[in-house]
């Protein structure tokens, strides 16, 4: 993300999905410490962590705020053909392309894992367990908890913007109504309660300005201002996001501890301080407002943050002789 820190601007994370378009049960479950056996990675995970942490550390690939764009990295893979590393491919009319991945970021620093690991193990650690493993660190290394992630996936070999477009949450959606919540986190497999939970992931990182103008700048109201948000956060969003439209300029997601995995994102919506309009709608539904109540205690989120993502890292994954194992991420093997 520009600003040094990671645009996470839609809803974070999904699971298992049942879409006409996309494939079906994978060949072989996932498995914990899959690389582990002799023949394969034993020290894959630990070169994953100890790579990202000199990437966070140092001043290229986003820095401190990397760990946020992987995160969000993993969510955009998984919501779109399953977890098959199809977002990371350059080919014409990518998922790269499409509208709700203008701002994603994260490719370089999937490179140099990537690379760490093909020199060490040629050929052996995909992709797509790459983006799963990155994401666990980014929440371990900005004070979350860590989790076992289930491994195994190989790489797909498409990557379609349309879908990308399609199936990917909007920052403009309520709970209920029109192209709701409930519906697109349905579509991939997820109750409404993981979707609050995963949502909780906007407690880091950032997203672009333009996505509040309609909170903002032209809500149906005299000053074009939703009268809901407190004027000591409306005065804090114009000053940042001064004009309406801005694509490039960014605002944090939680405005409280950006850089930190805690439970301040829900604390926030209490007090009507969610950025997006996806995220405030969480705390004036009902039905998802007890929700937001309850991960509000920090061991009640981390348990369920951790089992949601693992969940959501078994979205139509391929494993066995599925797919392949990308030497470079950004392209399919010849």
């Amino acid at each position: 993300m520009v600003d040094m820190r990671a645009s996470f601007c839609y809803v974070t994370l999904v699971v298992v999905a049942l879409l006409s378009c996309h494939r079906g049960v994978s060949a072989a479950p996932l498995e914990v410490d899959f690389y582990k056996a002799p023949n394969r990675c034993p020290n894959a995970e630990a070169i994953v962590l100890q790579t990202l942490k000199g990437l966070v550390n140092g001043n290229a690939h986003d820095g401190p705020g990397l760990p946020a764009i992987l995160l969000r990295l993993h969510f955009h893979d998984c919501f779109v053909r399953g977890c098959d590393a199809s977002v990371l491919l350059d080919v014409p009319n990518s998922e790269k392309t499409a509208g709700p991945n203008a701002r994603l970021l994260g490719f370089d620093a999937v490179d140099v894992i990537k690379s760490e690991l093909e020199k060490a193990c040629p050929g052996v650690v995909s992709c797509a367990d790459i983006l799963a493993f990155a994401a666990r660190d980014s929440v371990a290394l900005t004070g979350g908890q860590g989790y076992s992630v289930p491994a195994g996936r190989r790489d797909g070999f498409e990557s379609v913007a349309s879908e990308a477009a399609q199936f990917l949450p909007d920052s403009q959606s309520k709970v209920t109504g029109p192209k709701n919540l409930v519906d697109n986190f349905a579509n991939q497999g997820l109750s409404k309660e993981d979707m609050v939970v995963l949502s909780g992931a906007h407690t880091i990182g950032e997203c672009a300005c333009h996505h509040v103008d309609s909170r903002i700048y032209t809500y149906p109201s005299k000053d074009g201002v939703d009268p809901n948000i407190p004027k000591d956060y409306v005065n804090k969003l114009k000053k940042k996001c001064s004009t309406p439209g801005l694509q490039k300029r960014t605002f944090d997601l939680d405005v409280a501890t950006d850089l930190k995995f805690d439970t301040q994102y829900y604390s926030n919506l209490v007090v009507k301080k969610g950025m997006l309009v996806s995220d405030q709608a969480l705390y004036e539904d009902a039905s998802t407002k007890v929700l937001v109540d309850k991960y509000r205690k920090q061991a009640v989120f981390f348990d369920a943050f951790a089992k949601a993502m693992v969940k959501m890292g078994n979205i139509r994954v391929l494993t066995g002789t599925e797919g392949q194992i990308r030497k470079n991420c950004r392209a399919v093997n010849k």
